[in-house]
């Protein structure tokens, strides 16, 4: 673990200070009465002045938003470390210092050695956390413009004893694939983590911080950890080709753990994320499905998904692969997610929670594969932001 990597951040133009980004959290308003379905078909990729940003240096591996419904605030972490965050309203704000300048809303620092492979603010958006390949998790305050480490993985060398992630560290091959904080708790100060040789930690980083669990779940790595909105029942996928759901209240375990449900996708598994209102578990797949369950996290044995769709996912070496998300709360009632494409025209889909193909978004501004997307967490109208591998984001409002 490298402790005094160089905390940066660069732009071509000069922009505002990211402090903005902790600012402007309210209640959401909840859907207008404008219908969904307009709303969706109302996105357009076709200013590719305004809607389309390089905001990383390299391939995009994670994408977040922040959680203010009022502001498009987006955030990438990249292969080599990187993180940029781009305040999408404030490209072409001219600078009051300068007559001629304006700002590209976008702010570059790099707070790891390795690729970024999570990113999730914390409930109050006064702090984002990122996991990296290098074995460490850190936070940014966005009030006070610094990263701190708030968790690294350690050898069991007797001089790092007294480190919280004493032990975490399996070796060269062992790396964080990725994290989820536990929403149990606000301050996003207890997450999980799932890494590449299939066990899952969580850790209590309050106070002087602990491990609460290190438990191995699987053969091979876990792409994905994330929990029930219950707060009981969790999900994991990856290379052992099954999506499975265990009982954290039976974590830790001296004894081999047994999962309460699972199912064999066949290939593995690139994601596998319970929808807002728990009553859904969506896995994105090597088979080239999206395969889609109903109340998994109350199914026992052998689970089979409620429908399963045909999706070409096979991005290749050079891209990073889909991970279909849910937005993070509904529209009339209903929910949706969103997934890259790997059709021509270059599109993004959004598809309904019953796996209706809702919206194919396409525009000028849409050059690339949008590997990694999500959405805005704006309860007015949806918004979609796709990463690309050559480190730029695209936003569809």
């Amino acid at each position: 673990i490298i402790d005094d990597l160089p905390i940066v951040s660069s732009n071509k133009k000069r922009n505002s200070s990211p402090t903005s980004v902790a600012k402007g959290i309210s209640p959401s308003s909840g859907i207008t009465s404008k219908p969904m379905r307009n709303h969706l078909n109302s996105l357009s990729l076709d200013d590719a002045e305004t809607c389309v940003a390089k905001v990383t240096p390299d391939r995009v591996y994670s994408v977040v938003c922040h959680p203010s419904p009022d502001n498009i605030i987006t955030c990438a972490g990249d292969k080599k470390g990187y993180l940029g965050i781009w305040n999408v309203d404030q490209y072409g704000v001219a600078l009051g210092d300068e007559a001629s300048a304006s700002s590209d809303g976008v702010h570059l620092f790099k707070p790891h050695a390795g690729a970024i492979s999570s990113l999730a603010w914390n409930s109050s958006g006064t702090s984002l956390f990122s996991a990296s390949y290098d074995g460490s998790v850190r936070a940014f305050d966005a009030n006070k413009e610094v990263f701190e480490e708030v968790f690294a993985t350690y050898d069991d060398d007797k001089i790092f004893k007294e480190k919280v992630g004493y032990g975490t560290d399996q070796g060269y091959n062992s790396w964080i694939q990725s994290m989820e904080l536990d929403h149990r708790y606000e301050s996003g100060k207890c997450f999980f983590l799932s890494t590449s040789e299939g066990r899952v930690i969580h850790i209590d980083s309050r106070a002087k911080g602990k491990v609460t669990f290190n438990q191995v779940l699987s053969p091979k790595k876990i792409n994905t950890v994330n929990l029930h909105p219950e707060g009981y029942i969790m999900a994991t996928a990856g290379l052992s080709t099954f999506v499975e759901l265990w009982d954290v209240r039976n974590m830790p375990s001296t004894k081999k753990l047994k999962s309460l449900a699972s199912h064999c996708a066949g290939r593995s598994i690139n994601s596998a994320y319970f929808s807002p209102n728990g009553t859904k578990l969506l896995t994105t797949t090597q088979s080239n499905t999206l395969d889609i369950y109903e109340g998994a996290h109350l199914a026992s044995g052998v689970v089979k998904p409620m429908n399963s769709i045909r999706h070409d996912n096979q991005t290749g070496r050079w891209l990073s692969t889909f991970m279909a998300r849910w937005h993070p709360g509904t529209f009339s009632d209903q929910e949706m997610f969103v997934v890259g494409s790997m059709q021509q025209p270059r599109t993004i889909e959004i598809f309904g929670g019953d796996g209706e193909l809702m919206r194919e978004i396409r525009g000028d501004a849409l050059t690339a594969v949008a590997s990694r997307c999500c959405f805005h967490p704006n309860a007015n109208k949806p918004i979609v932001i796709g990463g690309n591998s050559s480190g730029r984001l695209t936003v569809a409002r």
